[in-house]
């Protein structure tokens, strides 16, 4: 393309690496048209200088912070109006902002929580809830997230699993991840309903061939109720309890221990007035409660005020991102 010079009026200079660290260029680029006008294998002053005066209609240049860019626009065009292209105006706002306020900040900012209910909580909880799901409830879980179209790394997060335990759950066959849902209980637990079967299979076939219950009964050593229940058609081996969660003794005062445990109260008045709603468990399940609490919570307290307001604090070097990304992208917030 042929640039006709005397045209040129508005125009962008930049520097750019032929080989980093070891020589530059200068290109220059068309404001309006985005299009490259001419490039140079230099960055010098004389070199930039003599070629600017080339094009002898420059009456806007747009620069990088560049101080030879800028003692060579100021001879070549006195005239010309000089600005900061956008990257650079934005560079060096967001560095003296920065400078700023790490003098005024200290490098962990205490700030009054917005609620009682913040993020890192709901965090910590969602976190709880996840230790306890069995391996096939996370791969049900999964399912569900993938048909929503959430990608691996959220849902991993989601449900806070490794990336390399996901991979390999997902890399299963259908055979192995079904064994692999099998924990020791249900391992345990199939046994001993193999073995009610066989007893049950011995009582019945002892029925077949005439016996009455309370023969079969004194061969077996079982009561004939339980002889009866086994000769029953409906009758299942299995528990009715089996597969149900049962709530530990401790798991009704969960909510209210968090709430006491948020004000900054002691663990012994705690435990005093879970005992008055009824707790009548041991006081080293309600110690290792409120020390595993407090290990998750490590981030976030209480400070001692006697207005009771509730603060947390922030590192200044997550605050410092938040002038580059809004904070729904920041990985710290």
């Amino acid at each position: 393309m042929v640039v006709d010079k005397k045209t040129v009026t508005v125009v962008c200079i930049d520097d750019f690496a032929i080989k980093k660290r070891k020589s530059y260029g200068t290109i220059m680029v068309d404001i309006f048209t985005h299009q490259i006008l001419d490039m140079i294998d230099s960055r010098d002053y004389e070199t930039v200088c003599e070629w600017l005066k080339t094009y002898p209609n420059l009456s806007v240049i747009s620069r990088d912070g560049s101080v030879i860019y800028n003692n060579a626009i100021a001879n070549a065009h006195p005239e010309a109006l000089q600005i900061s292209d956008r990257f650079h105006l934005l560079k060096n706002l967001t560095s003296y902002i920065t400078e700023y306020l790490k003098k005024r900040l200290k490098p962990q900012v205490l700030i009054q929580a917005v609620s009682q209910e913040t993020k890192e909580i709901k965090t910590i909880r969602q976190a709880d809830e996840n230790r306890k799901l069995t391996l096939k409830e996370k791969y049900e879980k999964i399912k569900q997230l993938l048909l929503e179209g959430k990608c691996k790394t959220e849902i991993c997060r989601s449900l806070n699993m490794d990336i390399r335990a996901y991979d390999k759950l997902m890399a299963m066959t259908a055979e192995k991840r079904e064994k692999s849902f099998q924990t020791k209980k249900m391992i345990i637990h199939e046994e001993r309903v193999k073995q009610k079967m066989e007893r049950v299979n011995e009582v019945r076939e002892l029925k077949g061939i005439g016996l009455s219950n309370r023969e079969i009964s004194r061969r077996t050593g079982l009561n004939r109720k339980t002889v009866s229940r086994y000769l029953d058609e409906n009758f299942n081996p299995v528990h009715a309890a089996y597969g149900k969660k049962r709530n530990g003794k401790l798991t009704p005062y969960i909510k209210a221990i968090d709430e006491y445990l948020e004000k900054g109260i002691m663990g012994s008045y705690i435990e005093e007035k879970i005992r008055e709603m009824g707790y009548e468990g041991s006081s080293s399940t309600v110690r290792d409660y409120i020390t595993d609490w407090k290990k998750r919570r490590k981030k976030y307290y209480d400070k001692s005020r006697e207005d009771g307001t509730k603060t947390e604090t922030i590192k200044r070097e997550n605050i410092l991102k938040l002038l580059y990304q809004p904070i729904e992208k920041s990985k710290n917030n």
